[in-house]
Order: C-alpha cells, then sequence, then structure tokens
C-alpha cells in the first residue's frame, strides 16, 4: 500500500497531524479497508521526505484512538470501525495530547491535568530517600509483593478510610504504574471475551483508548445533571462501568447520593462491576471532599482507583485499586503471573513519606493554594467575558468547564488563543489545537486548568483570551 499525499506547507498545521487526519479520514471512508497493512514507518519517512519522528507521531495517534494496532515485526494495520469508537470528529470522548516539539509552545497552557511543580516536596523526598538507601539490605534489593509493598498498602488503606471513606483492608489494595495497568488487569482478570464497558458520554478519553486498544466494546451512557444515566444503563448489556462520580471528567460535576444509590441497585441487580475513578477526589475547595461510591456499596460491586499523580506528580506513574472482595481470590491467582510494575525503593520512599504524615500536609498544603488559584479563576472569567460565560463544574478538581457565547468554533477560538500565545481545551474534540473544524455554534465548552499556573498568569491568560475572542 502506497499513500497519495501531500502536505499543505502554509496551513500552519504540524506535518505529523497532517498525516493523521489523512490516514483517519480514509479508514473512516473506507478507502482503506480494515486490516489492511500500512506503509512502513521507513517507507513513508522516504516516500513523503519527512523526519521518522513526524511518521512516529501520526501513527502512534492513530493507535491511541484505535484506528490502527501495531503489531510486533508485522508492522502497523487498520482496525474495524467498531474498534474506533469515539475516536471520529462526533465523539464527545477527550484524548488529552501534549504539545509536541512541533507546536509553538505557548506563554500560558490552561491544561486540565497539570500540576503545580512548585509545591513539590523536593527535600523531605530527597531526604525520606536517603534514608531509605542508608538502610539498605538484602531485603530491598529482591523481588517486592505483586500486589505493592505491605507498608505501603497500609498507608492506603488507613489513608483512604479517613479522607475518602473507603472501606478495606491492605490485602485489597493493588500498587500500579497508572490507569493503563488497573484497567488492562481488570480487563484481564473479568475476562475480554465479548466484554463491553459503558462509559460517561462525554468521558475521559484516555481511559476510553486503553479500551479501545484491549478490543472492548464500548457504550456510552449520556449524563444527567447529577451524573450517569443509570436509566440508559438498564437498556444495554455492559458487564462493566466506568465512571468518575466525585468531580466528572471533563463536565464537572458531582454525582448526588442518590444517584449513587440507584447505580449500586443497577450493579447488583445486573451482576455488572462499577469502576471509580478517583482521580483527584481530594481536591474539593467549597466543602468536605465527597465520600466514595465504593465506602458506600454493601455489596462488593465497586472497583475504587486512586491515584499520586494529582496529589504528588504525574512522573510518579503509581496509582492504586482497591478490589472488592467478590474479585479478590482470582486477583491474587493472577497476580502471581506478574511483578509489581512500581520499583519497590519508590513504593518505601512513599510508604516512609505517608508514614510519617507527610503527605496528608502536602496535599492540605497544595489544596490551599490550589483553593486560591480557582478561585482568582473564576474572578477572571466573571470579570472578563461577564454573562457571556457561564462557569461549570467548578468547586473541585484542577479545572473547570466555561460555556461562552460565541459565533466562533470550537478552532477558530483555539487558533485565535494560540495567536496570543494562550492554549485553551476543548470537552469535543482531540486537545490539540489543530482539530478538525466544526460548525459554529451560539455555545462553546472550554476547559480551563489552574493548578498548574502562577496566579498571574492565570488573570494575564484570561485577559489575552478575551481580546482575541471579543
Amino acid at each position: 500500500m502506497e499513500f497519495v499525499f501531500t502536505f499543505d506547507e502554509k496551513n500552519g498545521i504540524p506535518y505529523y497531524h497532517q498525516l493523521y487526519q489523512f490516514v483517519r479520514h480514509e479508514i473512516e471512508s473506507g478507502k482503506i479497508a480494515a486490516g489492511s497493512r500500512l506503509p512502513s514507518v521507513r517507507s513513508l519517512c522516504d516516500s513523503l521526505k519527512v523526519s521518522k519522528t513526524t511518521v512516529e507521531q501520526a501513527y502512534q495517534q492513530l493507535v491511541a484512538e484505535g484506528y490502527i494496532e501495531s503489531k510486533h515485526r508485522s508492522g502497523y494495520f487498520s482496525l474495524t470501525p467498531e474498534h474506533s469508537f469515539g475516536s471520529s470528529t462526533d465523539s464527545k470522548y477527550i484524548d488529552v495530547l501534549f504539545p509536541t516539539a512541533e507546536q509553538r509552545q505557548p506563554d500560558i497552557d490552561f491544561h486540565p491535568a497539570r500540576v503545580d511543580v512548585h509545591s513539590f516536596p523536593r527535600l523531605t523526598l530527597k531526604r525520606i530517600a536517603n534514608e531509605v538507601w542508608n538502610g539498605i539490605d538484602q531485603t530491598l534489593l529482591d523481588y517486592g509483593d505483586a500486589k505493592g509493598e505491605l507498608g505501603l498498602r497500609k498507608q492506603i488503606a488507613t489513608y483512604l478510610q479517613h479522607s475518602r471513606g473507603v472501606r478495606c483492608s491492605p490485602q485489597q489494595i493493588v500498587v500500579g504504574s497508572g490507569i493503563q495497568f488497573s484497567l488492562q488487569f481488570l480487563v484481564d482478570l473479568l475476562g475480554r471475551e465479548n466484554m463491553q464497558v459503558a462509559m460517561e458520554d462525554p468521558g475521559y478519553g484516555r481511559a476510553q483508548s486503553i479500551f479501545n486498544r484491549l478490543h472492548v466494546g464500548i457504550k456510552p451512557i449520556s449524563l444527567d445533571h447529577d451524573g450517569i444515566s443509570v436509566k440508559e444503563l438498564y437498556s444495554n448489556t455492559a458487564q462493566l462501568v466506568y465512571v468518575t462520580p466525585s468531580h466528572q471528567f471533563p463536565l464537572g460535576m458531582v454525582m448526588s447520593y442518590s444517584k449513587r444509590i440507584q447505580l449500586l441497585e443497577w450493579a447488583e441487580q445486573t451482576g455488572s462491576i462499577i469502576i471509580e475513578d478517583d482521580y483527584d477526589g481530594e481536591f474539593r475547595y467549597s466543602e468536605r471532599p465527597v465520600p466514595s461510591l465504593q465506602g458506600i456499596d454493601s455489596h462488593h460491586r465497586v472497583v475504587y482507583i486512586g491515584t499520586f499523580s494529582k496529589a504528588l506528580a504525574p512522573s510518579f506513574r503509581m496509582n492504586y485499586m482497591v478490589l472488592p472482595v467478590s474479585l479478590l481470590e482470582d486477583a491474587l491467582h493472577r497476580l502471581q503471573e506478574i511483578d509489581s510494575p512500581v520499583p519497590k525503593l519508590q513504593q518505601l520512599i512513599v510508604e516512609r513519606f505517608m508514614d510519617l504524615g507527610h503527605f496528608e500536609r502536602h496535599i492540605r498544603r497544595v489544596r490551599r493554594s490550589y483553593r486560591q488559584k480557582h478561585s482568582i479563576l473564576l474572578d477572571a472569567v466573571r470579570s472578563e467575558f461577564g454573562e457571556l460565560a457561564a462557569i461549570e463544574g467548578h468547586g473541585a478538581g484542577l479545572h473547570v468547564l466555561v460555556r461562552l457565547q460565541t459565533n466562533y468554533s470550537e478552532v477558530e477560538l483555539a487558533e485565535r488563543a494560540e495567536a496570543v500565545g494562550v492554549r485553551v481545551y476543548f470537552p469535543a474534540h482531540s486537545a490539540t489545537l489543530h482539530i478538525v473544524p466544526c460548525e459554529a455554534s451560539p455555545t462553546v465548552s472550554i476547559m480551563l486548568g489552574f493548578a498548574g499556573l502562577g496566579a498571574a498568569d492565570i488573570v494575564e491568560g484570561v485577559s489575552r483570551l478575551r481580546a482575541a475572542w471579543l
């Protein structure tokens, strides 16, 4: 197979994204049949006269969105349309793409998942790391527990019980390296054959991409004002549902108590499993954090997933899941086949960090900082845009959703923001600024993250957006 394709050098869109758009369109239109072998990276580099990085970035994005798959030593192959649900321009799923070297870096980036790296407890963790190394013995150098080190699991269980209302023992906790590890482990545990998962629509695109790569069927479920529509859940055959009840991503609503009870009743009646992704449950600013769904589950139908990525830093690549008792025996058998994906030394450092009380002090400190930034962002949006902007999903998390009255399309708003050195994100499309244009709408939803920005940058960024958009 050869691609008949020419880059547009004048439109400002990076070459990798132009190639990605072309291949995606060819697959969606049926011009590239399912199962077709795509040109190799090297052959495309030669024929298109571009770098290896350009082709690899395009292919990697197509893999992430479920359009193609990579087979070891065989190359890249297109997938059937059902494997790429949620990847078209009509999808409401978020797939946050991080800026590449080919994109001009903005002065101010309202990324919805960035954290404040300046608050990272470097010195404390460095001291604890030295203490762990100084106490090194043979056990530290040996293989660790596949579930995660027991001391760390004890600390997590204690923390979750009094901070998130999670009821569990250390034996129910499995330490992992991120959401991909956790979801893949659960899919393998429950059996992949004919598996279907219900997901919030709109919802978290990275989870959707992971399920796509695992060949799990996805059933989109619409959202009510207080969370996922349980009524729609009863009308489908999904064995799993993936939800973000404490701060829905990306719209930001909190699932009501009555909706939580309905969801648990659905799981009990249908024998289904609920995956509760509590990705930023620690950060609530107007009232106490909402207790977890797992904490009110009396029938052992909820898998709770938490992470250190928002509380400490994404680079830690450490999360954890709390398995229900109903899955524990099968999980322990499966864990005998694998090693923990998180280095033992790193686990021991975090264990000691928590045991000495530093973790909870750190959470309280960054929560105060984020509360202040959250307030500054709300004031800035209201001051600059007035009645033209309605703010939703505020009071929690690391981003807010702004519904702006405008005649510009999302791509036009993004381009105008980029022109003044600001990057913004939209729930309805991938988060790159070079997205496929859509029809203009009287109201456009925009995600503005605040945690990774300083107060002055937040105010300046919103001011630039007003100048660019009004």
